[in-house]
Formats: C-alpha cells, sequence, structure tokens
C-alpha cells in the first residue's frame, strides 16, 4: 500500500500528513510527542480494507515546532478540523491514541454531527498513573541518558510486563510532548470528555499503567452507544505490542457502525 505525504499550514503551525488508501477517512492522532508513523501498520491494514487513513505528524515531528499557537485542546481540535475542512472530507472516524484520545475527544465534541465512529486506543484522562510511572516516563523523552536505561523506561512506562516487543527507541519529541502538556493543563477535562455522541469503541490495554483501564470501565459506564475490547499482556504502547488485535478491534467496529 503506497504512502502519499501532504504538508499543510494551519494557523502558522505546519503539519504532516500521512495518507493511505481511498475510501471513508479515518484521522488517526498519534500519542504524546510521538509521531503519526507510530500508526503505520494499523492505517496500511485500513487501507487494505477499504478506508482512507490519515495520520497525522503535528508540528515538530517532522515539520518545525515554531510557535503552534496551543492555548488549549480546543485549539489542537480546530486545527483538526480546518484540516478536516480543507481536504473536504465530510463525516469523519477519529482514532486517537494516547494523548491522541484526549486530541480526538475534543474534536468530536466541538462538532459531534461531522464525527462518524469515535475510536480511543489507550484510553485516558480520568484515572491517573501512579506515582511510581512517572520517572520512567520522563525517562522517555530524555535524550541525555544512556540507550539501556531509555530502553528499561520505554518498556516500563509503556510495554506490558509480558510483552516480547522491543520498540519505541525512537520519535520521542521532547518539545512536542511539553506544548500538548501545556494544552492539556489548559483544558477543562469535563468539557469535551464524553467525546461527543459517535458510536464509541475503546481499545484498551488491560496492563496498561499509564493510562490504567479503570478509566475505560469509567468512560463506557457514562457514554452511550461505547464499547470496550480489552487485551490481556498489553500495555500503553498498544499499536506495536498488539498490531493485530487492535487492528482485528477497529474493523469489526467500523463495519457494524457504518453498515447500520
Amino acid at each position: 500500500m503506497s504512502l502519499r505525504i501532504e504538508n499543510v499550514l494551519i494557523n502558522s503551525a505546519e503539519y504532516q500528513l500521512l495518507h493511505y488508501g481511498s475510501g471513508a477517512p479515518v484521522i488517526l492522532y498519534p500519542s504524546l510527542g510521538r509521531p503519526g508513523s507510530d500508526f503505520d501498520q494499523l492505517a496500511r491494514d485500513l487501507a487494505s480494507s477499504g478506508f482512507h487513513a490519515i495520520a497525522i505528524n503535528p508540528p515538530g515531528v517532522a515539520t518545525p515546532l515554531g510557535d503552534a499557537p496551543w492555548n488549549s485542546l480546543d485549539d489542537i481540535a480546530d486545527d483538526l478540523w480546518k484540516i478536516i475542512d480543507g481536504a473536504e472530507l465530510g463525516r469523519v472516524i477519529l482514532v486517537g491514541h494516547a494523548f491522541g484520545n484526549r486530541v480526538v475527544r475534543a474534536t468530536s465534541a466541538s462538532r459531534p454531527d461531522d464525527v462518524a465512529a469515535l475510536i480511543l486506543l489507550a484510553c485516558g484522562g480520568d484515572v491517573p498513573p501512579g506515582p511510581e510511572v512517572f520517572p520512567n516516563f520522563f525517562n522517555c523523552f530524555n535524550d541525555q541518558i544512556d540507550p539501556a536505561t531509555h530502553a528499561r523506561s520505554v518498556k516500563a512506562a509503556f510495554f506490558a510486563p509480558r510483552s516480547e516487543v522491543d520498540g519505541w527507541s525512537e520519535g520521542w519529541c521532547a518539545g512536542l510532548a511539553l506544548r500538548q502538556r501545556d494544552a492539556i493543563v489548559a483544558t477543562n477535562f469535563e468539557e469535551f470528555g464524553m467525546g461527543g455522541s459517535a458510536p464509541g469503541l475503546v481499545v484498551q490495554g488491560l496492563d496498561d499503567v499509564m493510562a490504567p483501564p479503570e478509566n475505560a470501565w469509567n468512560l463506557v459506564a457514562r457514554r452511550a452507544n461505547t464499547r470496550v475490547v480489552g487485551l490481556p499482556d498489553c500495555g500503553h504502547a498498544i499499536l506495536p505490542e498488539q498490531p493485530r488485535a487492535v487492528f482485528d478491534a477497529v474493523l469489526s467496529f467500523l463495519r457494524e457502525t457504518l453498515t447500520n
């Protein structure tokens, strides 16, 4: 499946869009300080199944971070709608991983009628991680530590204990992560936490220490037409850990949702 790369300037911030396939549009927003290429396998699988997958590289990944004007998550959501409207995509499917789940929930909440489905991978925002998680999380963005320590920290924060996946040694954008974190702090989670009214799916690693599974259960208890698929032996990384299970859950949900 071929990849088409497009750069788009939105409010003085330059995004890079990674396009895969054609069909119903699926917007994919990555984790905190992470690149859109984290979605590469899922995007290719979706494209092979008849969707137009568009993974987002936020400013600071493949383009300069510059002075991205994000005072809150509402501003990032507004950027996404400008990208969607500029490409005349119509109603879209929104997928967010980790931090990206906050972004797509804010995006969906602001224009619920324009969202066909909402998919959250590693859903957080309600129940925080334990304090023991943060040293490893901060190490992920520290390019001054030795590679072995960095790998151990990535494994501890993002992967399940029994996961055999070794990954995410690269792609940690500290400047972008700081800007995104500031947007989180400036946003009232209650105003967007339900993510609008579109049918919803949460794919949740059951060994996720960054976004404890209670986040998923709490959301589904409060949000109508939303289901959870729990993945054993899966942590916060989820995309490189269990790509086939994630794709199967997403495709099954979309086929059912879009045909009803």
